[in-house]
């Protein structure tokens, strides 16, 4: 009496010269027919690992054993249905519960005490095998790692692997993954980013929503500055692209190392408006948020240097966060409502953009190279279409191909890497945006902050405030102590009418990409 079989068949993604699924089921049913078998099912997983017995297929063929429709299971070979002993004889035995039995395609095994011995040899060269195949694998991770190559997984939201698996910036994720970071840097929060980010309809590369873990997790990766890291092996720093520069990268661990430091139920980091963009006057290391009772057991906040909080010998005294967060807010406020003023620098900004796009647009140059191969292209193309057609004619044609579509990648690369194209208007509005704010509401207060202030050094007898005029919003660069004491830049003159209500002006200047404004102070 012909029994009843199913077929179990297994094909990993691994890349070896394992027979097919299609070859393991023609080989199977060619078995059964010898051994007088009726195929009823068959079992198929695809791209399965074999260290394990987590597979769909294999899992579903185990529990349809109970149903007694079938008494034999035929496989390729004893590693198609698992590479471990334990885990095979676990199966075995749960299929021979139910009175089926397991047969093999490729190794005569017979019922015999020799056949058993056989099976348990055969089983166990397969784990073997596996574990072999994985310490390769492993090798073989090892070798693509020192070549700064993407090893599986997915890649950090930004980055895109290039055919030769060398990391390259994603063109359309890449400025958003830099914003994040900069908007972190100057002062928002961790739920104020993923509000943003879910309202502008922005998926991390799974395309699901950014979360409270997934988002911390990104702003630590050290890929974003070029470093590239295997396990403990490899630490190499500009081996990749980087999205995010150092500094602004170095800023973000230190407030996500304060965020964490401080308790919930106290006051958190982000209770603090300048957090980020405030720095000693002295020793120009940042000073940092931190809240304390006096002795009516009022609490009441603070900025405080950090170097001296460790130690480091700096005398900055301690400033009330009462008095300087609205002290700044009201110089910005005052700044945007001096219409002389505010003309000269929308003039001043409009003249550094036109002089600095031009010192950095690399484009002309690459489109006019662009311009040469598309003429190149269209005269080979007339030749061939003419008839002159040779392997020659035909070769050189991909070789332009491939130099106009890399010429392309650049050009995109270069107006990436130089953003949006401004116009005075565009300035100008930026600017005046800001004008309707409302000093007393807290969102209006941080989008002052957040957009326009760029950094503030505060001394004992005054102020240096550096705001931006971007009207992107986006920092090039935080201004540092160093590059303000250096000078440079053009000088405003504050002397006119409009400012005689403000002798507290020391000077006001145009110096990069900020308006610096250095203000007396009497006391804090």
């Amino acid at each position: 009496m012909s029994e009843n079989a199913v077929v179990y068949a297994r094909y990993s993604s691994r890349g070896q010269n394992e027979q097919s699924i299609e070859g393991q089921l023609a080989a199977a049913q060619k078995y059964a027919d010898e051994k007088g078998y009726t195929i009823v099912g068959n079992y198929c997983d695809r791209a399965k690992t074999g260290t394990n017995d987590n597979r769909e297929e294999f899992q579903r063929m185990l529990a349809d054993c109970a149903k007694r429709q079938f008494t034999v299971i035929i496989v390729w070979k004893v590693d198609r249905f698992g590479r471990n002993r334990y885990e095979i004889a676990i199966n075995k035995a749960r299929a021979k519960n139910h009175g089926v039995r397991v047969e093999y395609v490729a190794e005569n095994i017979s019922p015999g005490p020799e056949g058993v011995i056989l099976e348990s040899v055969l089983e166990g060269l397969a784990e073997y095998y596996s574990l072999q195949l994985s310490q390769n694998v492993s090798r073989g991770k090892l070798e693509s790692a020192k070549k700064h190559h993407v090893i599986g997984g997915f890649l950090p939201y930004g980055f895109r692997a290039a055919p030769d698996k060398s990391y390259e910036l994603d063109p359309d994720r890449a400025p958003i993954a830099r914003q994040i970071f900069e908007r972190y840097a100057n002062g928002a929060t961790i739920s104020t980013l993923l509000v943003w980010l879910d309202e502008s309809g922005i998926r991390n590369s799974r395309g699901t929503k950014f979360t409270k873990t997934t988002l911390p997790r990104m702003l630590k990766d050290e890929r974003y500055i070029g470093t590239y890291t295997f396990k403990d092996i490899i630490h190499d720093e500009n081996a990749i692209p980087a999205i995010v520069d150092k500094e602004t990268f170095e800023k973000v661990q230190i407030m996500m190392k304060n965020n964490k430091r401080m308790p919930s139920h106290a006051w958190d980091y982000s209770s603090y408006l300048l957090t980020g963009k405030i720095f000693c006057g002295h020793c120009g290391s940042m000073m940092i948020g931190m809240s304390g009772t006096n002795r009516h057991g009022v609490k009441y906040g603070y900025y405080a240097c950090a170097e001296r909080r460790k130690g480091g010998g700096c005398k900055k005294k301690n400033v009330r966060q009462d008095w300087i967060e609205p002290l700044v807010i009201s110089e910005i406020l005052k700044l945007l409502h001096d219409d002389v003023l505010f003309a000269q620098i929308v003039d001043a900004a409009w003249k550094y953009y036109q002089e600095e796009r031009t010192a950095v647009d690399e484009t002309a140059s690459l489109r006019a190279q662009l311009h040469d191969v598309d003429r190149g292209i269209s005269n080979l193309v007339r030749a061939m279409e003419a008839g002159a057609v040779s392997d020659t004619l035909v070769m050189r044609l991909q070789s332009l191909e491939d130099q106009k579509a890399a010429l392309n990648k650049s050009i995109a690369q270069a107006e990436l890497a130089m953003g949006p194209i401004l116009t005075r208007e565009r300035i100008e509005f930026f600017l005046l945006r800001f004008r309707d704010a409302d000093p007393d509401r807290e969102e209006d207060r941080n989008a002052i902050v957040n957009t326009f202030l760029n950094a503030i050094y505060l001394f004992d007898d005054k102020i240096t405030i550096t705001f931006n005029y971007r009207p992107d919003g986006v920092n090039k660069k935080q201004v540092t102590l160093t590059e303000l004491d250096a000078g440079g830049g053009s000088t405003l003159d504050p002397s006119t009418p409009v400012h005689a209500s403000r002798s507290n002006i020391f000077s006001i200047r145009l110096f990069r990409h900020v308006i610096v404004v250095t203000i007396k102070i009497e006391h804090h």
